[in-house]
């Protein structure tokens, strides 16, 4: 650990530990508000003193996860096409407002959370929101853009297929998912999905997500002004509500016989990707979790690249929707023994745990990931958004250091021995010098 990031980690440390309270950080608290517009939807304001930057998000609570599996990528194709022109911003227009006051506006589908932002300075809001409010409400899905975004689209999805690591994701997809599980898109279903794909599917698929009981906004900045929140709920407060259905997400089904994906190619290089079940978001062990995979992460790469030199690239961690899904990857022209050594640590880590002196030290690093995550507005408001969308709550953010501090040497091991199982491996490398046979550390664990 460097000097200056030694510093950091025990300033951290200090802070968190001196100035959170069980009600989070009083400043943080007394900063951020949450007002309810004229139909419900939820305007999460947090002040950011001293600064004029200003980040808007629009927040809509569907994604692929929402769709039928052969529909997922309507989602992805309408959220990128949206700002390209609106009924009152030609496509021109946007281009010439976004050059001259110096800000962009982009919306981006995801798993279960969709958004659309802006960033700005104070002096130049009420062109940004006026754009922002055009893009979520009016978007025109002209044959020319959608048939120009379908282009950008696919062109993605086919990036993933070329590029071996990411390549590696889907394939250890292929058995982690069954073909109708909500989470499952693979970039060639992707592709074929997309194809089709019209201006009135668009069109369809935008009016069923303006649903004001699945949408929030976060503005992150300056205190927000009367004028402000008033355009916001003269444009959003509009908006219908339709409910909000909170459908569940099974558990991806583990079959033993079905646990490992092979895909060839010539490349001197083998890409591991070890999927599996992990909590959810809003699960009780979901810090428990957190500060595991971080622990995790730090000994695959103690072991596997630093002691071993067997991988370019090794790593472990979460990602937490409403079921979580848990990750190891490693990129290595050893394949044999970096499987024989992930298994070893992982096997380490059930049986034995760790200490309270090396929690604290990986504690210390999962906190400076946090405030690292509090230093711009853009990261800030997709914290907070996250929030809001998991526990209905964008101020649990400020919970989170008080819940890290609280894991224990036996949550732990506890949650090693409940996630760290019924492993699923996908691997993207040349057959003739792999041998299946080497996946047995993994499978057996």
């Amino acid at each position: 650990m460097n000097l200056l990031k030694m510093h950091a980690t025990v300033l951290i440390s200090l802070f968190a530990t001196t100035v959170f309270s069980a009600t989070g950080t009083p400043l943080d608290t007394a900063l951020t508000r949450t007002i309810l517009l004229k139909n419900g939807m939820p305007l999460i304001a947090r002040e950011t003193p001293g600064s004029d930057i200003v980040h808007i998000e629009v927040s809509f609570l569907n994604g692929s996860s929402n769709q039928p599996s052969n529909q997922k990528a309507a989602n992805l194709l309408a959220f990128e096409t949206m700002p390209y022109a609106t009924k009152s911003y030609p496509k021109e227009k946007i281009f010439a407002l976004s050059e001259k006051y110096s800000f962009g506006v982009g919306c981006r589908g995801g798993v279960e959370v969709s958004h659309c932002e802006v960033e700005t300075i104070q002096d130049y809001l009420p062109q940004a929101l006026n754009i922002l409010a055009s893009v979520v409400l009016e978007p025109t899905f002209s044959d020319a853009d959608v048939a120009l975004a379908k282009q950008q689209r696919i062109a993605d999805f086919q990036q993933e297929i070329q590029n071996p690591e990411a390549h590696a994701n889907s394939v250890a997809n292929t058995v982690f998912y069954d073909q109708n599980h909500p989470y499952r898109l693979l970039p060639e279903e992707g592709v074929k999905q997309t194809e089709p794909l019209t201006q009135a599917d668009l069109k369809k698929y935008h009016g069923s997500v303006l649903n004001a009981g699945k949408m929030f906004i976060v503005y992150v900045g300056p205190k927000m002004s009367t004028a402000t929140s008033n355009f916001i709920n003269k444009k959003f407060g509009t908006i219908r509500s339709l409910g909000d259905e909170k459908a569940k997400v099974p558990p991806p089904v583990f079959d033993a016989k079905n646990a490992v994906a092979f895909d060839h190619r010539t490349i001197p290089t083998a890409y591991i990707r070890i999927k599996f079940n992990a909590p959810s978001a809003a699960s009780v062990d979901a810090p428990a979790t957190s500060v595991m995979f971080e622990i995790l992460s730090e000994m695959l790469h103690e072991e596997v690249r630093t002691k071993r030199s067997l991988s370019y690239s090794v790593y472990a961690n979460t990602i937490q929707y409403k079921q979580g899904i848990g990750i190891i990857g490693a990129s290595t022209s050893k394949p044999q023994e970096t499987l024989e050594a992930i298994a070893t640590v992982i096997k380490k880590l059930r049986d034995h745990g760790v200490s309270q002196e090396e929690l604290n030290e990986y504690r210390n690093s999962f906190s400076t990931s946090y405030f690292l995550t509090m230093e711009t507005h853009d990261q800030l408001a997709a914290a907070l958004s996250s929030s809001q969308a998991y526990f209905g709550d964008a101020a649990q953010l400020y919970q989170i250091p008080n819940k890290i501090n609280a894991v224990t040497p036996s949550d732990i091991q506890r949650v090693a021995k409940e996630v760290l199982k019924n492993f699923r491996v996908g691997i993207v490398f040349d057959k003739e010098k792999f041998n299946p046979k080497w996946v047995a550390p993994i499978k057996n664990l």
